[in-house]
């Protein structure tokens, strides 16, 4: 008998045809159910590659094995004559055709089902119906099961790659990326990746679709730009990223004359070819501005070096940045980018919690409007000439300046992140908590890699999920370790209510960026909450009067404060401080001048405490009115901060100090159970700040068991977060090698 007839005999044919059969029903089924829970595609891939390796063991079983009416024998063991293997035959045959049977319905069910062939044709009366009766989107184009998608007209532009020998083209090549970016970004309903996040790639040979993945479009453009003695030689590309197919591609050939005018030109021609393959809408398109010349690349380079150092953040970078734009504004004075970012550097180095620097107010006002001024003067239409006037006109207490600023600005260039973050803060300081949330979820959906938008927005997102607060403060560490880490730190001590978790990720932030005030301030205050008084004074020179306040030395707060103020008068940030550490110290009468001129600068006059932008400070107001005599007055004071209240709550922004400010209000109106509550609130949310117990406000409370109760909860917490503390610093210190506690302060401290 041939090797042929013996297979057919023994069933291995047919068991292979069934096995086959089988399994392509089996993984046709399974492409349907794991689709429609979501699942990932390896999980399809590795059942049809189990089913694959089951081949061979399946077929070598049939040839050995034999199934007989007393079970499974080996093939050698069973008489011939008693085989049963034509009756097998048959049963194999009939299972064959029932998957065939089944298989042929699967395919026809899958052909009915609603999809995305690439064959199907639209139907022009549902899409004129949609169109009529639904509003558009940016997302509109998606599908309830493509949600999470980004939308069609999606792009991010990456910095053209410089294939010449001459590196000072580095300079063209990122000028057309810029050019053509901003020239995208003016159409309406188009998704375009901000630069801060597009440039992060530069020299990254890194796969299209991941960076896709990342800035969250369905398009990069990508090109490179080759010289070659006086001849230019531009290629630029639009890939889809989810297919990685060319859509569009165009190779560009000039004379090199006027770069800036080639620049220009070819940026003019690839837009308008974006246009077209994109279907993007010209009626409303209004050009771009250009990207401002310099005739000097010396001063082009220093100014690139300069602008990425401010969108780092953090006071080191900044001050390095101030001297790249010092080079670029002194080798090319009419180069007006340079200068505007030169305006928002030394602005940003302003000492206030919101900044990074020790610079006065004044110093700031000095140094930073004659290159705003200039800036404008030179190019009236660039939108960082009004970002520079916006974060000045912000940090000098202008309002309303600023949200006229930021307004030009987001006209001039729709996807200017720095503009979106500071007219976000602008909106706080109006009590518009909702537009400032709105605005924070809008720069990370433009600019997924923002620095600056994650680090505010961080804290916002944990607030109602903290564990997607984490992950985006995580995912920034390890872009910008100094930012992710003060993002961390800010929630966990804000909304993960850990002193000790929060001090570990301010440290690693202090060993990045040991100047950096904004950051050093979180640390100062919670050693100063634990009671580590020495250690805290050790952190920075600057912001003592912080650790004054909390240990009780208001004398010692006061006198620095009023230095402060009197060298810096119009800064707003010493000004509340010292109003503060006079109310606290039981000068009323003192501190209410102080709090009135604050009243002032402030847009709806309502004053914010500068460490946490609770109303506390608001309330001390009113129960300086009442001191003085004058009820009505207390009442505003109070409706104010209620008012302020309810929108935080509105909007999920309630944190603990919001709390502690309302048990003050409660304990003025002489609401002793509804004090209590407040506290006990605060204290859920996180409180573990002794110092509060002080607050005059409190001190007709101070004799009765439920606040004697709850002081001594809070200094429990606090003891229990010393422990913790003392651990970290003395046995498990992220940064040894920076920063090391006292001897003192580790005496008796043991390995936990």
């Amino acid at each position: 008998m041939s090797l042929f007839e013996e297979l057919k005999r023994r069933n291995v044919i047919r068991v292979a045809i069934a096995y086959v059969v089988g399994s392509w029903l089996l993984v046709q089924g399974a492409d349907l159910v794991l689709d429609l829970v979501g699942a990932d595609d390896w999980v399809l891939r590795a059942v049809a590659g189990l089913l694959a390796l089951g081949f061979i063991p399946v077929v070598i079983f049939a040839w050995a094995f034999e199934i007989t009416p007393e079970g499974i024998k080996k093939e050698k063991e069973v008489d011939r004559t008693r085989s049963i293997t034509s009756h097998t035959a048959k049963k194999l045959d009939i299972a064959t055709m029932v998957f065939v049977v089944v298989a042929i319905a699967l395919m026809a069910v899958d052909r009915m089902l609603p999809g995305d062939s690439p064959d199907a044709k639209p139907d022009p009366t549902k899409q004129s119906q949609n169109t009529a009766d639904t509003p558009t989107t940016e997302n509109d184009s998606l599908s309830p099961v493509d949600a999470d998608l980004p939308p069609e007209k999606s792009i991010a532009v990456l910095p053209f790659v410089n294939m010449s020998n001459d590196p000072d083209q580095e300079f063209f090549s990122d000028g057309i990326s810029e050019e053509l970016l901003n020239v995208l970004a003016k159409y309406p309903g188009v998704r375009v990746a901000a630069r801060t996040s597009s440039f992060q790639f530069k020299g990254q040979n890194q796969d299209i679709g991941e960076i896709a993945r990342l800035l969250k479009v369905r398009n990069v453009l990508e090109g490179s730009v080759r010289k070659s003695g006086n001849k230019l030689r531009i290629t630029a590309q639009l890939i889809r990223a989810d297919t990685g197919y060319h859509l569009w591609s165009e190779t560009y050939d000039r004379e090199l004359d006027d770069v800036f005018a080639i620049q220009d030109e070819i940026s003019a021609a690839i837009g308008e070819a974006l246009r077209v393959e994109l279907a993007l809408d010209a009626e409303h398109h209004s050009a771009a501005p250009k990207v401002a010349e310099s005739a000097n690349t010396a001063a082009y380079e220093a100014f690139l070096r300069g602008r990425h150092l401010v969108n780092q953040r953090g006071r080191s970078n900044i001050t390095q940045s101030i001297e790249d734009l010092k080079r670029a504004v002194r080798l090319d004075p009419d180069f007006a980018p340079a200068q505007a970012w030169m305006a928002i550097a030394w602005t940003m180095m302003l000492d206030s919690p919101a900044t990074y620097g020790d610079l006065s107010l004044a110093e700031v006002q000095e140094l930073a409007t004659p290159h705003m001024e200039r800036a404008l003067q030179l190019n009236p239409n660039l939108a960082e000439g009004y970002g520079a006037k916006a974060l000045l006109a912000m940090n000098s207490n202008r309002f309303e300046e600023a949200m006229e600023a930021t307004a030009k600005a987001l006209e001039l260039n729709p996807v200017y992140v720095d503009a979106m973050n500071w007219r976000q803060i602008a909106a706080s300081s109006y009590g518009d908590y909702k537009t400032s949330q709105e605005i924070l979820q809008r720069m990370v959906e433009v600019d997924p890699l923002t620095i600056v938008g994650r680090l505010n927005y961080a804290g916002v997102v944990a607030n109602s999920d903290i564990e997607a607060g984490r992950t985006m403060a995580d995912e920034l560490v390890t872009q910008h370790a100094w930012a992710g880490y003060t993002a961390r730190g800010v929630i966990e001590f804000q909304s993960g209510k850990d002193l000790s978790g929060a001090m570990a990720y301010f440290m690693r932030a202090y060993g990045e960026d040991p100047h950096d005030e904004f950051s050093n301030r979180f640390i100062m205050r919670i050693l100063s909450q634990i009671g580590e008084y020495d250690e805290a004074r050790r952190i920075s020179d600057g912001n003592l009067h912080i650790i004054d306040m909390q240990q009780g030395n208001l004398e010692s707060a006061i006198n620095s404060l009023e230095l402060a103020h009197a060298g810096d008068p119009e800064n707003i940030s010493p000004l509340i401080d010292l109003a503060d550490a006079l109310h606290l110290a039981g000068r009323y009468a003192d501190s209410q001048p102080y709090y009135e001129r604050a009243r002032s600068l402030s847009p709806i006059g309502v004053v914010f405490d500068i460490l946490d932008a609770s109303t506390r400070s608001m309330v001390r107001i009113a129960f300086n009115d009442l001191q003085a005599g004058d009820q009505e007055a207390a009442e505003d004071a109070i409706r104010l901060h209620r008012q302020d209240f309810a929108k935080r709550k509105a909007v999920d922004a309630i944190f603990y100090p919001d709390h502690l400010a309302e048990a003050m209000a409660r304990a003025i109106e002489g609401n002793e159970e509804g004090a209590f509550e407040s506290i006990r609130e605060a204290i859920e949310l996180g409180f573990r700040e002794p110092s509060f117990f002080r607050e005059p406000s409190l001190q007709r409370l101070s004799g009765h068991p439920e606040f004697l109760a709850l002081k001594a909860e809070v200094q429990h917490l606090v003891d229990i977060e010393h422990a913790e503390i003392l651990q970290l610093i003395c046995n498990d210190n992220p940064i040894p090698q920076i920063w090391q506690p006292l001897k003192q302060t580790c005496l008796g401290v043991t390995v936990g």
